[in-house]
């Protein structure tokens, strides 16, 4: 009587086959997103060393007014490009960055990311001079392309979000899996199945490989992933934000309070927003978003990244500004903010491995090269034992064919 396979041995079974199928078909995903995201780690660093040009300064003399900076940029743009944002980086060297974007209607929407973006343009300003360095066309710049193959395969947002979301999703699994099929029976087991053996033959190097290194990396590679899935699914979002504590998302804009007196005509508003801003924040700061005050809307929002946060998650505060009189009438500072919207904040530089500066981001950049490698190495070890089986099964066809072919008797 043939005995039944333990319920262990069953329970592998799918799980490796599962492990197996379900690589092969996100694989290629896996692949552009983990290798985008490698890339992206040090986007800052590298945009800053191949527009050195742009983004560096030299400090000349007295900041010009920011309202001069913005008309400048504004002049070279056209007006059928507004300016929309300002984002500066901490740095008496640094030049001041100004955006101007806008999105297609849906209905316009074609199937890639491109039908998507109307303009989407950074204006460089020296600070001191008022002169506009360049004007770089976001929407086609090699690192933005990266982004956008890393968040969406260049697809159109709802589908290329979806296809990411679920294949991250599954490799998710993958990768609970792949512990799973990849625990020891022992100890001695256990030392063997965390080294390379470089002196093997290629095929062992490949198994290790995918093994071992895939161990070391597992709970950075976890973590990437559940962080990424934030930009895919709403309810992954926001079923993190509610385990974090959170109830209600606090809406990031604010109704503008009733106008007491008349606002001065005289006083130009950018600029009151700009110096109350930095009067309230000094030099606390890193990065500083302000969302600029148009005719559509009356409010000027400032993000800003605190330096010296010392809690852990990445500090930041919002700043509300009003555009009719330039004065502050609301504040979101980072240490009265709930658990949940600190994660929030703090998500983007968790999965980017900006979290805790240059070593958070080499672990980040070696887990994700990681991950593209191992749809690679795992097709390769299929793909041995694909060839191993088609081999085998070959033989004996071949020796029963001449094992029954007649015999030829030579005289």
């Amino acid at each position: 009587m043939k005995k039944r396979k333990p319920a262990k041995s069953r329970f592998r079974k799918i799980i490796g086959w599962l492990h197996l199928w379900i690589g092969i078909i996100t694989g290629v995903v896996i692949f552009i997103v983990s290798i985008t995201g490698c890339l992206f780690v040090f986007e800052e660093e590298l945009f800053d060393i191949f527009h050195s040009k742009i983004t560096h300064v030299a400090e000349t003399g007295p900041q010009k007014p920011v309202s001069l900076l913005i008309a400048n940029a504004q002049k070279k743009l056209g007006k059928d490009k507004p300016i929309k944002t300002l984002v500066l980086t901490n740095g008496v060297n640094k030049s001041f960055v100004f955006e101007a974007y806008e999105a297609k209607k849906p209905d316009e929407w074609g199937l890639s990311y491109f039908s998507q973006v109307d303009y989407m343009n950074r204006v460089f300003v020296n600070q001191y001079t008022g002169e506009v360095l360049s004007i770089v066309d976001i929407k086609y710049e090699f690192f933005n392309i990266v982004e956008q193959l890393h968040r969406q395969l260049l697809l159109v947002k709802p589908l290329g979000r979806l296809i990411v979301g679920i294949c991250i999703l599954l490799f998710v699994f993958m990768l609970l899996s792949g512990i799973v099929l990849w625990w020891p029976k022992n100890y001695k087991q256990f030392k063997r199945s965390i080294r390379i053996k470089w002196n093997s033959k290629w095929k062992r190097i490949n198994y290790d490989l995918h093994n071992s290194v895939g161990f070391y990396v597992l709970p950075a590679a976890l973590l990437i992933a559940v962080t990424g899935l934030v930009w895919s699914f709403s309810w992954w979002e926001n079923g993190i934000y509610q385990i974090m504590g959170g109830n209600d998302k606090k809406l990031f804009r604010r109704e503008l309070p009733a106008l007491t007196g008349t606002a001065d005509t005289t006083l130009n508003k950018t600029d009151a927003i700009y110096a109350r801003l930095r009067k309230v924040v000094k030099n606390d700061w890193e990065h500083l978003v302000l969302n600029l005050p148009d005719e559509s809307n009356k409010q000027a929002m400032a993000f800003v990244h605190i330096s010296n946060n010392k809690d852990g998650w990445k500090g930041a505060s919002y700043f509300y500004f009003d555009g009719r009189d330039g004065r502050l009438f609301d504040t979101m500072p980072h240490e009265k903010k709930s658990l949940a919207m600190k994660w929030r904040n703090s998500n983007y530089y968790i999965h980017t491995g900006g979290i805790y500066g240059l070593w958070t981001k080499i672990l980040a950049f070696i887990a994700s090269l990681v991950c593209a490698s191992l749809p690679i190495t795992g097709f390769l070890i299929w793909w041995g034992k694909h060839n191993k089986k088609y081999k085998n099964s070959r033989i004996p066809t071949m020796r029963s064919s001449i094992k029954n072919r007649p015999m030829v008797h030579i005289f």
